[in-house]
């Protein structure tokens, strides 16, 4: 799919998708009218019947496969971008411990940090933009920063240690996050799927109905096709969109940071 199509508000993409489905609609209407649909007869209309259903079981089944696959990545952006602000809110919590200006100094790079994903990365990501590599380099000086900290007793040595594996979850789910935003199915399977769109509308064309009939219903598959498309659009890309993940959790770890610290 075209990246514009990720930029533009749903409502348009939407319209942008009936009028291809239309417009292959109104094109199988001329060419049934003049070189199908008084060739054929009633009883052939069994014969069509089973090669539509068969057509649309197997649209149906890809369509219905991908929504699943979509939705799911939909839910591991949002989960990793959920254990991206955990991991900052708990180094937040256990630099408590630290003394200044060590404390301060590992706070000011948490917020560094949030900065460059919210204000930075977060359009990268909905602009198609590659990631840089400017958070691992804060992620490492926050590393930097913790390793300043001297535990004194057995407790601070156990908050170390708990700072130092959420350091490894912040980079982790960052990680996980910058990949999902690089997930977009493959040409290969758009054009799989608007083969088939285009395969579906057109043997509605070989029955043999009435008139208004024909077009009522091949207008409403049409339209139906479309539904499709745009739900394979809006969910194809978790950063992109009006529906896309946004960056509100690790936001509030910012504020969180900005009225405790």
């Amino acid at each position: 799919m075209p990246n514009f199509m990720y930029t533009l508000p749903d409502f348009d993409v939407f319209l942008i998708l009936i009028a291809f489905t239309m417009t292959i609609s109104i094109i199988f209407i001329i060419i049934n009218k003049k070189f199908i649909y008084h060739k054929l007869r009633y009883k052939d209309n069994t014969t069509i019947s089973s090669i539509s259903a068969l057509i649309g079981i197997i649209y149906g089944v890809l369509v219905g496969f991908l929504c699943l696959y979509l939705i799911t990545n939909q839910d591991h952006a949002s989960q990793a971008v959920q254990d991206e602000a955990n991991a900052l809110e708990n180094i937040f919590i256990q630099s408590t411990w630290m003394k200044q200006p060590y404390q301060g100094e590992l706070q000011h790079d948490l917020l560094r940090y949030i900065d460059e994903v919210v204000n930075k990365e977060w359009q990268e990501m909905n602009s198609f933009i590659k990631i840089g590599l400017t958070g691992d380099k804060i992620i490492l000086k926050i590393l930097d920063d913790v390793k300043k900290f001297e535990p004194q007793s057995k407790s601070e040595s156990i908050v170390f240690e708990n700072m130092s594996r959420s350091i490894n979850e912040l980079s982790n789910a960052r990680h996980a996050r910058i990949l999902l935003s690089y997930s977009v199915l493959a040409p290969e399977l758009w054009e799989v799927i608007i083969l088939g769109t285009i395969l579906i509308i057109a043997v509605n064309y070989a029955f043999r109905v009435s008139l208004y009939l024909h077009l009522f219903g091949t207008f409403t598959f049409a339209i139906m096709a479309a539904s499709m498309l745009f739900l394979l659009v809006t969910l194809d890309t978790p950063f992109q969109g009006e529906f896309a993940v946004t960056a509100d959790s690790i936001k509030d770890v910012a504020n969180f940071i900005n009225s405790t610290a």
